[in-house]
């Protein structure tokens, strides 16, 4: 009872700040527009018809506010993942045409299982770090049972399902993989957020074969500094196995149906040992975990690997005498350093003192990390539609995306559920609220002229 009472009181003081701050903006804007029409020499009668567009672009922003968003707005076409919080469907938006990832989530689930900070970090990271490395979120909502995250749609599978086909990467492949992966998590941390969940499950890629990096629901919010952040609260953080594990298991991935030779969801393979302990720890948690997948990408396996979760624990917290290269993977020498400095104690591990460094290692000589995205990538997926699932698996259903309550909700009032109050967010009315500021600041009228 007292954190929803907190958690109301949040919001309700973060919207009020957020209120008087669009309004001041709205105000200041408004001045400068008026001051560069006067600059310009309009008339009065072409000053009216501008102020009188914009207020009609206005209010249509204020009308798409106002709207409310339900799975009504949804065409569910499959499902593509299931895990104990929910679901993730391909869906087509139905005013748009847009085909879109949903993932669903049961509250009851989430508020038992104390992972209520968890969603709303999940939400937080993907409003506050868009851009192109992570899954772009498109809308929040909730209803009586349900949160909602709405995604864009990336049909070319993830990087396990990729592992799976190809066993070992070569090492151009796994430079390229592994270097979109670091600048995707660069970009986390750049707004202060630690995903903690690393591994190839959550690296979705897209049609052109390129990355990026989705389920947030481990992340967690630290101050971060440009070289090197403070250790994250050990209280608030630290976890011992049966606590992580439980974290991992119950919370919603994309969980196959088929037999995997390694990693699954729940699997602690990727995790450093720092975050088992009780010294807390820092964003190079991160840099661990991209060590164990690249040595995953080239060796088969991860190099923790245990069909027991606990053993592989254990492995872990010793890995100084667990953790060795195979010589039968006859890696270059770059492969193998730069493994043993993402594998190794936190205080001399890659990234400690920025993502420079990692970039700057012979691992990645030669490479140009400003055009990534622009480069052909090893592998292209193979799609065969716009709603194509072959990249993933197919999952019957069991709970209507569709529900009764729906119906009978819609366009009533709803009871506001404290748990999730200011859950809502749509990435479209945002930009446009961007995109009117701009207007009203006479940027489009000053490049007019």
């Amino acid at each position: 009872m007292k954190d929803r009472a907190e958690s109301a009181k949040h919001y309700i003081e973060s919207k009020y700040q957020k209120l008087k701050k669009d309004e001041s903006n709205r105000k200041q804007a408004w001045d400068i527009l008026q001051q560069k029409m006067l600059k310009l020499g309009l008339s009065g009668a072409e000053q009216e018809l501008i102020k009188q567009d914009i207020l009609h672009k206005e209010a249509e922003l204020n009308r798409k506010m106002r709207k409310k968003i339900s799975t009504r707005d949804f065409e569910p076409l499959s499902i593509i993942g299931r895990g104990a919080f929910g679901e993730v469907r391909i869906c087509r938006h139905i005013e748009t045409g847009e085909v879109v990832a949903v993932k669903r989530m049961k509250k009851a689930e989430m508020i038992n299982k104390n992972q209520v900070n968890h969603i709303k970090a999940e939400r937080e990271v993907l409003v506050k770090a868009r851009n192109e490395w992570i899954v772009d979120l498109k809308y929040s909502f909730q209803d009586d049972k349900y949160l909602y995250l709405v995604m864009d749609f990336l049909p070319g599978g993830d990087l396990m399902t990729l592992l799976m086909r190809k066993d070992i990467l070569s090492e151009e492949e796994s430079r390229f993989y592994i270097a979109e992966t670091i600048l995707a998590i660069e970009s986390v941390h750049r707004v202060n957020f630690i995903h903690r969940d690393l591994k190839p499950d959550n690296i979705l890629i897209d049609r052109d074969g390129h990355v990026k990096l989705t389920d947030f629901g481990l992340c967690k919010h630290a101050e971060i500094r440009p070289t090197r952040m403070t250790e994250v609260n050990t209280k608030e953080l630290s976890y011992n196995f049966n606590q992580l594990k439980s974290a991992l298991d119950k919370k919603l991935g994309y969980k196959r149906t088929r037999q995997l030779a390694f990693s699954t969801v729940g699997t602690p393979d990727y995790i450093a040992p720092e975050v088992f302990g009780q010294s807390g720890y820092d964003e190079t948690v991160d840099w661990w975990s991209v060590g164990c997948i690249l040595f995953e990408m080239l060796v088969g396996y991860p190099p923790f690997f245990s069909d027991e979760p606990s053993i592989t624990c254990q492995k872990i917290m010793h890995w100084r005498k667990t953790f060795s290269i195979p010589k039968e993977a006859r890696l270059s020498p770059a492969s193998t350093d730069i493994l043993k400095r993402l594998i190794c104690d936190t205080e001399t591990r890659l990234g400690r003192n920025g993502v420079p460094e990692i970039k700057a290692h012979p691992f990645f000589k030669g490479l140009d990390w400003e055009t990534m995205r622009e480069k052909k990538t090893p592998y292209i997926p193979n799609i065969s539609s716009e709603i194509s699932n072959e990249n993933f698996d197919a999952f019957d259903e069991e709970d209507p995306f569709h529900r009764a309550a729906d119906n009978k909700r819609k366009g009533g009032n709803r009871k506001v559920d404290m748990n999730f109050v200011g859950y809502t967010y749509k990435a479209d009315v945002e930009a446009e609220k961007s995109m009117l500021v701009n207007v009203l600041k006479g940027l489009d009228i000053a490049n007019e002229g």
